[in-house]
Order: C-alpha cells, then structure tokens, then sequence
C-alpha cells in the first residue's frame, strides 16, 4: 500500500520504537551517486588514475570503490542531500536508531554522517565487500533480523532488500520504483522526475547560438543560394552545436563542487541533482555520435577542426580553466575556431580581418564573463574563486584588459573597411563606416553594465536576451545592407 497515511505510519513506529530505521545513500539521501562524485572527482585532480579504473575493477568493484576513494578527500565536499528524507532520519532518531547502509566506500559514509550528524551507526563497503543488493540485505538480516529493521530504497537494487525489512519505504518519482516495481511501501516520498526542459538545459540548448559563427564565414562570402554550400553549413552548424553539448556535459561533471558554491550554477541541472549524472554520462554518447554523423558528410578539413575543438576544451577542463589568464585566451580560441569550421565547411576564402577580430571581442567578452563572476563573490564576502585562479582583488586589471581588447576589435574593423576587399565587395562601402559607432556604442556600454554588477554571468547569453543589443545588432545589419546594395 502505498501512502497509507503519514498519521498511521508515525503511529506504527511509536509502537514499536527498537526497530532501526535504515537508510540508504545514493538516490535516497543524496540527489546524486557518490561513486560518480568521487570518480569525477578523482579524473579532475588526477586524469592519468583512468588509465587505472579497468584494473582495479578486474579485482571487483568493492576494490575499484576503495581505489577511488582512497586518493579522494570529500571530507569539505558540498554534497546534494535530498532535505525531506534528511528531515525525516532526524525526526525518527529522536524515538529510535538511525543507521546509514549504503554501497558507498565505509570512508564516504562516514565523511556523509559527519556532515548529516544524523546517524547512530554507518555502514558501507570495505575493499573485499560491495554492499549493495543481496549483500546489503544480508548485513541487515545478520545485524536486525529477518523483518527486525525498517529500511528506505530507491532503485532496482533495493528489491532484495524491501522484502526483508519489516516496512519498506522508498524515494521514487511518480514513474519511478515505487509505481513499476510492484512492491508494497508503507510510505513513498515523491521526488519530480528530469523532463525535456532538464535535458534542453543539461545539454545547454540555448547556447547553440554561439555556434551561428560558423555562418558568418558564409555570410561573408556571398554564398546565399548555394545548396550545396548551405548544406554543408547547416550540418557543420549542428556538428559543432553537439560537440560543444558533450563538452558542456563533461564540463558540468568536473566542476560539481564548484557549481553549488555558485549561486547561479548551483541551479544548473546535475549540481542541483535533478539529472542524474549517469543521464549526463548517456547522453555525452548520444551526442557524440549526432556529431559523427555529421562529420560523416562534411570535409576532412573540418573534421580535423571538431578533433581541435574537442581537444582544446579537454585541456581547458583538466587544466587551463585553472590558470588564470590562459583561460579566457582559450575561450576566445573557441569561439575563433568557429569561424574556422565555418570556413573550411564550404571552402571560403580566409579573412585575416574576421579572424584578428574574433580574438580580440571573444577575449574581451570572456574577461566580462571573469569580471562578472568576482563582482558576483564580492558581493557574497568572498575573495576568491573555487577553481579558477582569480582574487576579487584582480578586478581592476581584468577589467582594463577587457574593456581595451573590445575597443581593439573596433580597430580592426575600421582597419578592414579600409581594405582593398572592402571596396571590391560592396558597392558603397562607406556605409560600413556607421559600424565602428555602433560597436563602440554597445561594448562600452556592456563593459558599463558589467561594471554595475548588472551583467550576466554569461555575456552571450546576455545579449541575446538584451533588447539594446538586439537592436544594436539589426541596425548593423541594415547599415551592412546599405554599404552592400545601395
């Protein structure tokens, strides 16, 4: 019976208050998997360790569970507990024995009931047991007695366990375990099940519109009209669109802790827990293999730019997101080969000009996203950044280097409508000369509002949402328009 009546179910437990109340840890305590956590953990500080993961599994994963958690401190990890069943282990261990089971490592348990100070006994797996399934029941019919104990579940795993406990209580969505598994629970605590908003969020759908770069190369060559080169363009959009999803993914996954330290990340969806990180793991294959699909139709040229790309934003995740200055460069390199892609995609010619620009405004939007992410920890009393290697104090240097790398790429553009190209390409070219106002007009005013704590944490993600910029960027296009037809 499910849900019987929380009135009943407290009345039950008054009676008979020497019945321990057992907990488990992944997906009941916690909104996440605390092997995931400390493997990913583990690859951030010490990627080479992978090359170890198969070996230590081959001795079974008890042993590759205390390999990983032997070379991982969680002991100052923020750990997404899930509040209404910690509530509930308080409330019961006022009348009765709280005791924490969990497949976990003894040593992650024990670092979760230091945090929780909500257990009377812990238990977990040792190097020689993986306490999980029959296992785990076995331990609580040994330790309580065949129906001596009440225990909460969540997964499939837990089906063994349920029967021999004296009341069965799980965590479930409203299609989750407690609907399929055919189990009577004498209390199911419901928890929202990811939907498709979760997974347009994980994957970071709003952000494909940094990919229209690739375009610009076929914009900029006139090639409006050519099917074969408008093919190629769209699928080399979606090629770079889902390649930058997986390393989102990936992203996201090596910077948990930093995150849910982040007021704003802290929301995003596997450091707030509402995806599973297996689900993040599920759809990282998913999408890579849209991006070789893709590939498959595309040249050999931009297909070496994807393995670029992809590599580039492994060295940053492992290690260039940690050294300041060489960050916010990589950044700026990401965006560039963009464009890159975009002009190998249909064999356009290169453009110095486009290239020299892109570095220069990419650099100083990255240095607005690093200004605005201090101005966010100043105002919250900390002077420094989880992760990365910036003080609150470096806040005027990047800001200078910010706003002056903008106006640099203002340069560049007055530089290129003086160009021989220029006056080739469009019939009245001075026309062109109204974009270099208008740039100044909105990177001064970005870098203002950035100033002001105004600024999202994400600039691009800002001037998309910005009405001025939008504005900003039709009348560039009309302006662009004039100098071309007019």
């Amino acid at each position: 019976m499910i849900e019987s009546s929380t009135c009943s179910f407290v009345m039950t437990l008054s009676e008979n208050s020497s019945i321990p109340l057992c907990v488990d840890l992944d997906g009941t305590l916690v909104r996440s998997d605390m092997l995931f956590e400390s493997t990913l953990m583990l690859v951030r500080q010490h990627p080479a360790c992978m090359l170890k993961f198969p070996f230590w599994l081959a001795r079974g994963k008890a042993n590759l569970k205390a390999q990983i958690a032997a070379r991982v401190n969680l002991s100052s990890a923020s750990i997404p507990y899930n509040e209404e069943i910690l509530a509930f282990v308080r409330e019961q261990r006022a009348t009765r024995k709280t005791v924490l089971v969990t497949g976990s490592h003894q040593s992650i348990a024990d670092i979760v009931a230091d945090q929780t100070q909500a257990f009377d006994q812990i238990q977990g797996s040792s190097e020689q047991v993986n306490l999980t399934n029959s296992n785990k029941r076995d331990w609580l019919v040994q330790e309580f007695g065949e129906n001596g104990f009440d225990y909460i579940g969540n997964d499939s795993d837990d089906l063994v366990v349920w029967p021999a406990s004296r009341q069965a209580l799980a965590v479930s969505t409203p299609q989750g375990i407690a609907r399929t598994s055919g189990q009577d629970f004498e209390r199911v605590f419901e928890t929202d099940d990811f939907g498709i908003k979760d997974l347009l969020s994980l994957i970071r759908v709003h952000q494909w519109s940094k990919n229209a770069l690739v375009l610009v190369p076929f914009a900029l060559d006139q090639r409006i009209g050519d099917w074969p080169a408008t093919f190629a363009i769209v699928l080399a959009f979606f090629a770079m669109s889902f390649l930058a999803s997986m390393t989102y993914i990936l992203n996201d996954m090596l910077d948990l802790q930093a995150d849910r330290l982040n007021e704003t990340k802290k929301h995003r969806a596997m450091a707030s827990g509402k995806v599973p990180l297996l689900v993040g793991i599920k759809a990282m294959i998913a999408l890579g293999i849209a991006v070789c699909v893709c590939a498959f139709f595309l040249p050999a040229q931009f297909n070496l730019i994807l393995v670029a790309y992809l590599l580039s934003t492994l060295w940053y995740s492992f290690y260039l997101k940690r050294v300041m200055m060489l960050d916010v460069c990589m950044i700026a390199a990401l965006h560039t080969l963009r464009i890159i892609a975009g002009t190998l995609a249909i064999a356009a010619a290169w453009s110095f000009w486009l290239l020299a620009f892109s570095m220069f405004i990419f650099f100083s939007l990255a240095m607005a996203k690093r200004v605005s992410e201090l101005m966010n920890l100043q105002a919250a009393g900390v002077e420094k950044t989880v992760g990365r290697d910036y003080l609150v104090a470096d806040l005027p240097v990047l800001t200078a280097c910010g706003v002056a790398t903008g106006f640099i790429s203002v340069l560049v553009v007055a530089l290129y409508i003086n160009s021989e190209k220029v006056s080739e390409m469009y019939s009245t070219p001075q026309f062109l000369w109204l974009v270099c106002p208008i740039l100044m007009y909105w990177i001064g005013r970005l870098w203002m509002k950035t100033g002001r704590g105004e600024m999202h944490e994400d600039p691009i993600i800002f001037a998309m949402r910005d009405k001025v910029s939008l504005e900003t960027v039709v009348l560039m296009m009309i302006v662009v328009g004039a100098a071309a037809f007019v």
